[in-house]
C-alpha cells in the first residue's frame, strides 16, 4: 500500500477511505446506463475511478480529455478514442479487434487499432453498436469512462453520442468524471430540455472530503507506511491546516517523505505551497474577467457573504450600479467551476488553501 504517493491511484489496496462509494459503483454497474462521479478539486475522483474499473473486471477504456481545446475537431476526438481502444486489455482486444477491423474506418496494424479521422472516417455510432453486440453474446457489460469531461463541453456530438448509447446500447455503461461539477452537469444536460440527454436516468457517487477522524486515520496509516512517526499533535495541526482534501493530505505525505521527516514547519511550508498551487488555478478564471478577482479577494476576506454583500463589494469596487442578474451569472459560474461553495443561502470559497493562497497575494481586480 502507498497511500502518498500523489500519482493517481490504481489499486484498492492504496485507496483509503472509499470503500462504500466503490460497493456504490459495483452496485450501479447492472442497472445504470450512466454514473456520474463528482466532487471537488483533489478529492481523488480519478484515482477512485480508476479503482472502481479495474475492481469492476469488466472491459473499460478511460478517455483522458485533459489538454483537448473546449471545442475539439473531430480529428481530435477520434484520436483520444483510438488511444483509448489501443490501451484495452489484451485479453479483451484480441476478440474485439477482429469485430473492429470490420468497421468502415478502422483497421488492424498487427496489434494496434487505427481509426479513420476523416469527414467519411470511423462511425462512432457504429463502432459503440457493434461493441455492444459483442458485450450482449458474452453476457457482460463494456465501459466506457470520461475524465474531465466538461473540458470538451463545446463539443455537442458527443452528447448525442451519449444519447444513442444510452438509448440503444444496453450492454455500454458510460461513467462520467470532472473537476468543475457545475459545467459537467450542464454539458451533459440532465435538466435541460433542449439537450439530447434530458431526463435521463444516471447514478452520482459523490467523493466527500475526509471528516477529522478519518482524515487523521488516513494520516496515520501513510506514515506507518513510510516508516515515519509522527507526533499526534502534528497530525491534528495537518488536519486543522489541511482540512479532509486528500489531495493535500496526500501533498503533505509525499513532502515528508521527500525530507525524512514531518515537522511543524514543513506543515505550514506545504500549506503555503499548496495556497499558492491553488491560487494559480484561480488565475483562469481572472483571466476571462477581474470581477472573479473582486468576488474571490473578498470571500478570502470575510470566509462567507450572501449575494447582496458581494454585489455591494462588486459596486463598491467598480463605483456604479450592476444588474442583479450579471452578478448571479458571477457566482453562478464560480459554483460550477468548483472554486466557490454555496450553502442555503450564502457563498464561500470550496478550497481552505486557495483562502490562504489568495490572503497572502490576492488576486488582480478590475
Amino acid at each position: 500500500m502507498v497511500f502518498f504517493d500523489p500519482q493517481p491511484k490504481t489499486r484498492r489496496e492504496d485507496l483509503f477511505g472509499r470503500e462504500e462509494e466503490l460497493s456504490e459503483f459495483s452496485r450501479a454497474l447492472p442497472y445504470a446506463s450512466m454514473i456520474v462521479v463528482t466532487g471537488q478539486r483533489r478529492s481523488g475522483k480519478t484515482s477512485f475511478m480508476n479503482v472502481a474499473l479495474a475492481e469492476s473486471r469488466l472491459p473499460f477504456i478511460i478517455m483522458d480529455l485533459r489538454g483537448l481545446p473546449y471545442n475539439p475537431s473531430r480529428a481530435e476526438m477520434v484520436r483520444r478514442f483510438e488511444s483509448s481502444f489501443n490501451a484495452l486489455g489484451k485479453k479483451w482486444m484480441r476478440t474485439l479487434a477482429e469485430l473492429l477491423a470490420k468497421i468502415k474506418g478502422v483497421t488492424i496494424s498487427g496489434t494496434v487499432l487505427n481509426f479513420s479521422w476523416a469527414k467519411e472516417g470511423v462511425d462512432l455510432t457504429e463502432l459503440f453498436d457493434r461493441i455492444d453486440s459483442w458485450a450482449t453474446d458474452r453476457d457482460e457489460k463494456f465501459i466506457i469512462a470520461f475524465d474531465e469531461i466538461q473540458s470538451v463541453r463545446g463539443y455537442k456530438d458527443l452528447v448525442r453520442l451519449f444519447a444513442h448509447i444510452a438509448d440503444n446500447d444496453r450492454s455500454i455503461r458510460l461513467v462520467f468524471a470532472g473537476s468543475e461539477v457545475g459545467l459537467l452537469f450542464d454539458f451533459l444536460g440532465f435538466q435541460n430540455p433542449q439537450s439530447p440527454l434530458y431526463g435521463r436516468h444516471f447514478t452520482e457517487i459523490l467523493m466527500r472530503n475526509f471528516d477529522n477522524e478519518t482524515a487523521k486515520a488516513y494520516l496515520r496509516t501513510g506514515f506507518q507506511q513510510i516508516q515515519m512517526n509522527a507526533q499526534d499533535e502534528l497530525i491534528e495541526m495537518a488536519v486543522q491546516y489541511l482540512d479532509g482534501v486528500v489531495g493535500w493530505l496526500t501533498y503533505l505525505g509525499a513532502k515528508s517523505r521527500d525530507q525524512g521527516t514531518c515537522t511543524k514547519e514543513l506543515i505550514e511550508r506545504v500549506t503555503r505551497e499548496g495556497g499558492r498551487l491553488a491560487r494559480e488555478e484561480a488565475l483562469h478564471m481572472v483571466q476571462r474577467s477581474g470581477r472573479y478577482g473582486t468576488i474571490l479577494n473578498f470571500l478570502a476576506k470575510v470566509g462567507e457573504a450572501n449575494w447582496r454583500h458581494v454585489k455591494s463589494r462588486l459596486e463598491a469596487s467598480e463605483q456604479r450600479n450592476l444588474l442583479n442578474a450579471s452578478v448571479a451569472d458571477l457566482l453562478s459560474t464560480l459554483v460550477k467551476t468548483g472554486f466557490v461553495r454555496k450553502s442555503d443561502e450564502t457563498y464561500s470559497l470550496a478550497d481552505p488553501l486557495l483562502r490562504l493562497g489568495i490572503v497572502d497575494e490576492p488576486l488582480l481586480e478590475l
